[in-house]
């Protein structure tokens, strides 16, 4: 009897080490950070566990009656651990049916440039084009683009698509090395918001770059292209060395981040000054990667962070841009500023 008792106890725990390593300061290491960024997808192993176990169950009606406990406190375990799951899903949001709002008629907009930005954010692999790049972004009039796996090249054709359509923009690129084996970094900034240039004081992600621009008169937001390392077995220290540097960004009073930070919120953990726009606009768990991937069961780990008195007035994630040739899905994202 005890070993059973000790079975499933065992089994209840390693549900919930799974299911919520931040409890325990695990979301971070290597098995539990791969585990947990695909929160959708442990929630169907969960429930494939709990059929299981119904079928086991009925299969030995009759027969085997010490193992019945068993195996009916296994299924339910695996029934409460995708529950819970699901329940964390809901509470971050599985975005809105709604179309998305639509842009202004023109590739300018009305509203004050220093107080309401339009963002893009899209890793595109460096295989999407940019023309394509420039229609999403003219269709949601974004002011702000950042482009991580973007070249040089790619982006500044963007630019010059973006400019042709009445919305000029000023070009950054981050590169490392040979862009064939470290990607680059792209950032878009419309001259309405002002002259934009590179900064390194608030640092940069290790191995892959990312771009950080501050406005040159000092009047603006501090806007960052983002693209920490992924969690690989192998580079699991440069990927928390990354995320961490993200973080640390939070304590600057006026910024707004974009990028693909290979992180979900629960590899983030408490945001500090930050705010995720998806989470404020209740579509915090519709994934993003891979585009092969269902956007419920895929890894939401592509944001828009704010601090200071932005917040997102909306934000979605893209889904309609699947078949654009990026392993992820773009997001959009309103911003202003709070009123006081």
């Amino acid at each position: 009897m005890w070993g059973r008792i000790v079975l499933l106890v065992v089994c209840a725990l390693a549900a919930l080490l799974v299911s919520a390593p931040g409890l325990f300061g695990l979301q971070r290491q290597l098995v539990f950070a791969q585990l947990i960024a695909f929160r959708g997808l442990l929630a169907v192993g969960f429930v494939a566990l709990a059929v299981v176990g119904a079928v086991l169950l009925w299969m030995l009606r009759g027969r085997a009656r010490k193992a019945h406990p068993v195996v009916a406190g296994l299924a339910v375990i695996a029934l409460l651990a995708a529950g819970g799951n699901v329940a964390v899903q809901a509470g971050r949001g599985f975005g809105s049916d709604a179309p998305p709002e639509p842009a202004a008629a023109s590739a300018t907009d009305s509203a004050d440039p220093t107080t309401s930005i339009r963002l893009l954010s899209w890793n595109t692999y460096d295989t999407v084009t940019a023309d394509e790049i420039a229609r999403v972004a003219l269709a949601r009039n974004s002011s702000v683009i950042t482009l991580p796996e973007t070249t040089r090249e790619t982006a500044e054709a963007v630019g010059r698509a973006m400019d042709a359509a009445g919305r000029p923009m000023q070009v950054f690129t981050a590169e490392r090395g040979d862009p064939a084996e470290t990607p680059p970094t792209s950032l878009l900034v419309a001259q309405d918001l002002g002259s934009y240039e590179i900064t390194a004081e608030l640092g940069d992600t290790g191995m892959l770059p990312s771009v950080v621009a501050r406005p040159a008169d000092g009047s603006g937001p501090v806007i960052v292209a983002a693209h920490p390392m992924p969690p690989l077995p192998s580079i699991m220290s440069s990927w928390r060395s990354d995320v961490d540097w993200v973080l640390s960004l939070c304590d600057e009073p006026d910024l707004i981040l974009g990028g693909d930070l290979n992180a979900t919120l629960d590899h983030l953990g408490p945001l500090g000054g930050c705010s995720d726009a998806l989470a404020e606009a209740g579509s915090a768990d519709v994934g993003t990667w891979p585009t092969s991937l269902p956007p419920l069961v895929a890894a939401p780990i592509d944001h828009v962070l704010t601090t200071g008195d932005w917040r997102a007035d909306a934000a979605e994630v893209v889904t309609t841009e699947d078949s654009a040739g990026s392993d992820h899905r773009p997001i959009a994202a309103t911003l202003s500023i709070r009123a006081r």
